[in-house]
């Protein structure tokens, strides 16, 4: 169960639990947004799929209309990419807003949070009331879950579990006999198991084809997937949920009417056609996120494994924390993501996502001395 002091940080507006505010960071620093390079949001380096822009000036004409309540063309573009039926989607304005819809609807009498995890379930639990609690996974085991941890899960029975995989902020992934097993004993004992799968595009294609089979053996499993950030789309907010067609079929009157507009919609369809697209962004990921692991190491880092498009690393204790180090970044109009506020992760722990050599070489010149400055008790500049 959540203590006072942590629930009342859930509940205070939560803009210390997301990266990614590039237009508070333009305000707090006077600098133009374009000036900036936010790498504390994890998205595509490559940035938007070619042809997105003509996708969208072509969608303007319909804007005099309501979007599509069904989403009907989006979810047979889903249905196709997965190999399901189109009943088996339920898309969302961000996975974000799947995840408040889930929130409202769970019911339940406790709710187990594998974490580190993305900070909006927690305050999402929060909010609606649900009893939950953390059960934290080890620095030492990248923040996977070990069968020890799954045997340590289940001793309270929980009717809900809920696990990220890539995991947030390390980026690893589990196990599939380790997910299998959960979906095994979530099946044997009633449970629901709600998967956040925000970044597996990310991941190599074997991991990503875990969760289609599952949704359709399972009722009560829910699997989570945002296109926001492997196609680059923060700025228009997509996202959609896997499941067993009378789950979503009960869910979907939870959620807002019209919750993806046109453009969103029309975005969709134009991305899940980009395959040349896809298949590149994993090539150049997995390149630049070797070659950002060796330059933050090369600064005295301690980085986690992990194999999609953020890096956490661990700084020297006896240094700066994250939080001194992203404030000297940002004042250099460079956006890191500190990680304190991840249950599990420490003070020390910093979040940086993958990025393009230009912007790697930006990124080091302005985090070397910022790392460096708390020793001699001078400036980041």
């Amino acid at each position: 169960m959540l203590n006072f002091d942590r629930e009342a940080e859930l509940l205070s507006g939560g803009d210390a639990l997301h990266g990614g505010d590039i237009w508070g960071a333009s305000r707090r620093l006077g600098l133009d947004p374009r000036e900036i390079l936010d790498l504390s949001a994890s998205l595509n380096p490559l940035g938007t799929p070619p042809g997105l822009r003509e996708c969208l000036v072509q969608a303007l004409d319909m804007l005099c209309h309501y979007p599509d309540r069904s989403v009907w063309e989006l979810r047979q573009a889903l249905a196709r990419e997965h190999d399901l039926d189109p009943s088996h989607f339920l898309v969302g304005n961000g996975s974000t807003a799947i995840i408040r819809l889930l929130a409202r609807a769970m019911d339940l009498r406790s709710i187990a949070l594998i974490a580190p995890a993305f900070g909006e379930f927690g305050r999402s639990l929060a909010i609606t009331g649900r009893p939950f609690h953390y059960v934290i996974m080890q620095e030492k085991n990248h923040y996977l879950p070990t069968p020890a941890d799954l045997d340590r899960l289940w001793r309270d029975n929980p009717a809900c579990v809920i696990i990220s995989n890539p995991g947030t902020p390390a980026g690893g992934l589990a196990d599939p006999a380790t997910l299998d097993s959960l979906v095994l004993q979530a099946s044997r004992r009633r449970s629901w198991l709600l998967v956040d799968e925000a970044f597996i595009d990310f991941a190599p294609l074997e991991a990503q084809q875990w969760s289609a089979g599952v949704v359709q053996r399972y009722r009560k499993v829910v699997v989570l997937r945002s296109m926001t950030k492997f196609y680059c789309l923060a700025g228009l907010r997509l996202g959609y949920a896997l499941g067993h067609p009378d789950t979503l079929a009960e869910l979907a009157p939870v959620g807002e009417p019209w919750a993806v507009n046109t453009l969103a919609q029309a975005a969709g369809v134009h991305c899940l056609a980009q395959k040349e697209f896809a298949a590149r962004t994993r090539e150049m990921v997995s390149q630049w996120r070797a070659e950002l692991v060796g330059r933050l190491e090369g600064l005295g880092l301690k980085t986690i494994p992990g194999q999609v498009n953020y890096v956490l690393a661990k700084l020297p204790e006896d240094g700066p924390t994250a939080e001194m180090v992203a404030e000297a970044c940002a004042g250099q109009g460079v956006l890191v993501r500190p990680c304190g506020n991840f249950v599990g992760c420490s003070p020390y722990h910093l979040r940086v996502a993958v990025c393009q050599p230009p912007e790697q070489d930006r990124l080091v010149e302005v985090l070397k001395p910022a790392l460096n400055m708390w020793l001699f008790g001078g400036s980041a500049k």
